[in-house]
């Protein structure tokens, strides 16, 4: 008994104190502060529980709120606390039978804190986009991971015209990008950075989505699996073939990417000042595609068959752009889209018959001069199998 007076006798009032954040929510910045409270069993504990509550300042970051279903700007301020000042605050409010203290405690912001992000004009969610590529490539999800990463956090100031091919950089295996299926000219085939266009498609519709003005932009020869819907897409082929948009609202746009098992999203922050809306995807017209070829390949065996292309009709596809601005200002626009048909391709081997009963030799293909196929050397879209 005598041992648990004393006990009683020794716990002391807790110690209180706010941890605080800034947050920016549409477009608003608020400071939140949530209580904290620290059990303090003696003066002699004060030391080592202050030192163990505090904590650095972190920087902010876009986390989406469940409660309001947006994205919110989060940081966390840094507190110490002053020791000698608190057990004198302790002992006052011991000998006052008080069971409760405030701490001294100090905040700090972190350098890139909300309020920074605020002065910019990074405020709130311009738009997202995402796209998906299941089914891919080892390779090909590799370049797409290395190609978003490499454009997570670009800054555009306002008045400034992106440029994909600017903000990406080299494009080599020798700054570790690897060879993956690629459009070139009349056909699919495999080249460095395959992928990257599903990195430009993704970023493009978010700037498009946002309502920025398009400077350059070119949709892919045919319509590709990978873009629905069609009609969105940006086709890059790094320096040669850019796309661009430029930064036309009053605070600079923040640029984040990010990588899934079978996605890639890009978001754009900055000042909201219009409203957009867009169509569905209007077709004008569709052309056939074109019949499926078979080519003999010298490294596939008898009755192996290994796709290379897939088919694709042709097609004019328009979309609407209504954007309008908190000024009262509304502007529209047209995406045009105009893919050519595409048409099926598979690798084969010699004498290998086909379901219609024909034997396809090098002799009898359906290659067209030197069609410039080869077996591709990365994990295939669709393996090679018999049938």
């Amino acid at each position: 008994m005598v041992l648990l007076g004393i006990s009683v006798a020794l716990a002391g009032p807790d110690g209180i104190y706010y941890a605080q954040e800034n947050r920016i929510e549409k477009g608003e910045i608020v400071t939140v502060g949530v209580l904290q409270r620290i059990k303090i069993g003696g003066v002699g504990q004060i030391e080592g529980l202050l030192t163990k509550a505090t904590r650095p300042p972190r920087a902010a970051q876009w986390v989406f709120d469940q409660a309001l279903k947006d994205w919110v700007l989060v940081d966390q301020m840094g507190h110490s606390f002053a020791v000698r000042r608190a057990r004198q605050l302790y002992l006052e409010a011991l000998k006052a039978g008080q069971t409760e203290f405030m701490l001294p405690v100090a905040h700090t912001l972190s350098s890139r804190g909300a309020q920074y992000y605020y002065q910019q004009g990074i405020r709130q969610l311009l738009a997202e986009a995402t796209t998906y590529f299941g089914g891919s490539s080892y390779e090909r999800r590799f370049n797409i991971a290395l190609g978003a990463s490499r454009l997570h956090g670009v800054v555009m100031v306002p008045g400034e015209t992106f440029s994909f091919a600017r903000a990406m950089g080299e494009v080599s295996e020798r700054t570790g990008f690897k060879k993956a299926f690629v459009i070139s000219g009349e056909q699919t085939v495999e080249g460095v950075g395959g992928g990257m266009c599903q990195v430009s498609t993704t970023l493009f519709r978010s700037a498009y989505f946002s309502g920025l003005p398009i400077v350059q932009r070119r949709p892919h020869s045919y319509q590709v699996r990978y873009y629905l819907p069609t009609g969105l897409d940006a086709a890059v082929f790094l320096p040669q073939l850019d796309l661009k948009f430029k930064n036309d609202t009053p605070g600079n746009i923040l640029i984040q990417s990010s990588v899934g098992r079978n996605s890639v999203t890009f978001r754009m922050f900055g000042t909201k000042n219009r409203s957009v809306s867009w169509s569905s995807p209007v077709t004008l017209n569709r052309i056939p595609a074109p019949p499926t070829r078979y080519i003999v390949s010298p490294q596939l065996p008898q009755q192996s068959f290994q796709q290379v292309d897939w088919a694709a009709e042709g097609a004019t596809v328009n979309v609407y752009r209504t954007i309008r601005f908190t000024d009262g200002r509304i502007s529209k626009d047209t995406l045009t889209s105009t893919y050519r048909p595409w048409g099926a391709v598979w690798l084969v081997g010699e004498g290998t018959r086909l379901p219609s009963g024909q034997i396809v030799t090098a002799a009898t293909d359906d290659a067209e001069g030197d069609h410039g196929y080869q077996l591709p050397t990365q994990t295939a879209l669709r393996p090679a199998r018999n049938r």
